[in-house]
């Protein structure tokens, strides 16, 4: 019996060392053998190639493309309502009539008027007649008693009543001539009474403005409207629900990346299994500060040929604002990782500086024709350069920062590539910087053969949650991208 019991205690402390020494052997850090096991495990993905989407999340209500609220202009008592809820109308379709009795009587009495003033613009019109012969007498008066006068048959003062009575009849003649105008433009007064009391009679039949569904009814028959300073709302139609838009608020850090005819899609709850699609129409540039959140509204529109998108909903929308596919991406946290000893991790910055200075060299030479004497002579200034950057000891200043050295590189680049182009390569020249102006570029780490971080420098592109997109660099696909350090084991 302790015979059995020894050999099971010894199989047991067997296997255990076994599985250590597995254990051991598949975490290096762990292992004291070798410069390998010296170096910190990480977690890594591979550079692969595929799709990167970036997009903006918002919300926001589904509304009609036109609405249009239908009021009176009028007060007065609803004698019949002929629209409903949902109801289908046409411009010009009655939809409800005011009680028009009052206005009838308006029109009436406005029409009595009319006629009461052109009866007066006639007697003018005699009074002008008679005021024209009056005067034709008086004058023929005149010329009588002027004669007369001559041949000594009249006396002065006869002579002088009849020039008198000339005068009165023309001053009359131009009393009733201005009587005449009066009379006239008071029947034009009564004539426009008369329209506006007719149009006002119109205005009791409540019409369609626009072709559209009535989606909001707020009388009755018998209700009194009472129009004073802003129309009442009786009815709100919408002109076509066969399609709708979407007014978004998109926060001020997202709205950048938004343009017209960015691809929607969205969601509402009440087909929760069920995708919309749409398209950005408009960017408004008028800000919404609310608690100072600074929003601007996004217009969406969609088709709604099913009529299942009702006014009011509440959209869940997702704004497609670029795209790029089976292109290389790296994880997010790749570009973020810095290992702890960052400042000597990759050897000499000064060194690796001298080899991302030969590719930009390449690049802008086959970018913008460089010749041959062109070439040597920036390459003799940036050896210069970069030798600037390190001390007498031939070590980097462990007080500069790479990226920094970056910067300050490329910069004497393009300096001394500006200096040397000729006048028929400016322009390419100048196309050239501004892509290298716009482009981003970052950092990553690849676990190298030796299992220590190997730093890359890569331009980047577009970027969503996870990923993002490689557009040039020392990155190729397939490496290892360090994530984060593994987590030591606890003992």
């Amino acid at each position: 019996m302790l015979k059995a019991l020894a050999y099971l205690v010894l199989a047991t402390v067997l296997a255990g060392g076994v599985a250590a020494w597995q254990w051991q052997d598949a975490v290096p850090w762990l292992s004291g053998d070798g410069a390998a096991r010296d170096q910190p495990a990480y977690v890594t993905a591979p550079a692969a190639l595929g799709n990167v989407r970036r997009v903006v999340s918002t919300s926001g209500p589904v509304t009609a493309v036109v609405t249009v609220q239908v009021g009176s202009q009028l007060s007065g008592q609803i004698e019949a309502v002929l629209a409903d809820y949902n109801s289908e109308v046409k411009a010009g379709d009655i939809l409800a009539r005011i009680d028009p009795k009052t206005f009838e009587s308006r029109v009436a009495q406005a029409r009595a008027d009319l006629s009461a003033a052109e009866a007066a613009l006639l007697v003018q019109e005699a009074n002008l007649s008679k005021a024209q012969a009056v005067l034709e007498q008086a004058k023929k008066a005149v010329d009588r008693n002027k004669v007369l006068f001559k041949k000594r048959l009249t006396s002065e003062a006869v002579f002088e009543q009849a020039q008198r009575d000339a005068d009165v009849a023309e001053a009359d003649l131009a009393v009733s001539r201005a009587q005449i105008d009066s009379a006239r433009a008071v029947v034009t007064q009564r004539t426009a009474a008369l329209s506006q009391a007719e149009i006002d009679l119109a205005r009791t039949v409540v019409r369609a403005p626009i072709d559209g569904t009535v989606i909001t009814r707020t009388i009755d028959v018998g209700q009194t409207v009472a129009a004073s300073l802003q129309a009442p709302e009786l009815f709100l139609i919408a002109q076509d629900l066969s399609k709708i838009r979407i007014e978004a608020q998109v926060n001020e850090a997202d709205i950048g990346n938004i343009a017209s005819g960015n691809p929607v899609t969205f969601t509402v709850d009440a087909y929760p299994d069920r995708t919309f699609n749409g398209t950005v129409e408009q960017v408004r540039l008028a800000a919404t500060n609310i608690q100072n959140v600074v929003t601007y509204t996004v217009i969406i529109t969609s088709e709604n040929d099913d009529r299942r998108l009702f006014p009011g909903m509440t959209a869940n929308a997702t704004i497609e604002t670029g795209i790029r596919e089976d292109v290389l991406k790296v994880p997010n946290e790749a570009l973020r990782f810095r290992p702890r000893d960052a400042g000597s991790a990759g050897g000499d910055q000064a060194t690796r500086g001298a080899g991302r200075m030969k590719r930009m060299i390449d690049q802008a030479a086959a970018t913008i024709g460089l010749s041959e004497e062109q070439r040597a002579s920036i390459d003799t200034a940036m050896q210069k350069a970069v030798e600037e950057m390190r001390p007498a000891g031939g070590g980097l200043t462990q007080q500069r920062d790479p990226r920094r050295m970056r910067e300050a590189i490329a910069q004497r680049f393009e300096a001394e590539l500006a200096a040397v182009v000729t006048d028929a390569q400016r322009q390419t020249f100048e196309t050239w910087k501004k892509e290298r102006e716009s482009a981003k570029t970052g950092t990553v780490y690849v676990l190298g053969t030796d299992g220590s971080p190997d730093q890359r420098f890569v331009r980047i592109g577009l970027a969503d949650d996870t990923s993002t997109e490689i557009t040039g660099g020392q990155l190729k696909e397939g490496e290892s991208l360090i994530l984060r350090a593994a987590p030591s084991p606890t003992s």
